[in-house]
């Protein structure tokens, strides 16, 4: 009887976690607006560009490509679109799926687990896509403009650590990998 308890309540427990998936994904569709590019994956958003870049056009303007550089950006850009809208089409599909499921009396868990995982391989290769079309642009730049990209990059990689840094101190010490907060300099503990 105990080990129909504890498999009754991990069946329980993976149909929540995947449901809490299709409803993280629906919130994330719903609080971004329609012509927003987002994707799976943070660093791959569509127009925002690969790496955490914040917003491409303004680089592009900065970076004075020429022809051939320009064509390669143009496709990178095309790419990154095409891929963004099979993704979307990937997690509507998904979500589909899950509320299919919801009015069925016995959950196919690893049917729906096999459709998350497609899902996400699919996504996974399209990032993958988006990203080889960036570093195509990115081997065509001429080392200033690496220089500029490169810097740009870090640029942001220390805001992103400026916020995580302040949300961890926000969190304080009851965060599992969060530090113990340091007094200010000249206190004593």
């Amino acid at each position: 009887m105990r080990k129909l308890k504890i498999a009754a309540a991990s069946a329980i427990l993976v149909a929540t976690s995947m449901l809490g998936v299709a409803h993280a994904a629906n919130a994330a569709d719903a609080a971004a607006p329609a012509t927003a590019p987002h994707a799976a994956a943070y660093h791959m958003r569509g127009e925002r560009g690969p790496w955490g870049l914040g917003d491409m056009h303004k680089l592009h303007d900065q970076l004075k490509l020429d022809a051939q550089q320009e064509q390669a950006w143009q496709q990178a850009v095309t790419t990154s679109k095409q891929n963004h809208d099979a993704m979307r089409k990937n997690g509507e599909q998904l979500r589909q799926m899950m509320a299919q499921t919801k009015d069925q009396k016995i959950l196919d868990l690893a049917g729906m687990r096999a459709a998350r995982e497609k899902a996400f391989d699919q996504n996974r290769q399209l990032r993958s896509q988006t990203e080889d079309a960036w570093l195509n642009v990115y081997n065509g730049l001429n080392n200033d403009q690496k220089t500029l990209v490169s810097t740009t990059i870090k640029a942001r990689w220390a805001k992103m650590k400026a916020w995580h840094d302040k949300a961890r101190q926000h969190r304080g010490p009851m965060h599992r990998n969060a530090p113990a907060p340091q007094p200010p300099a000249g206190q004593a503990q």
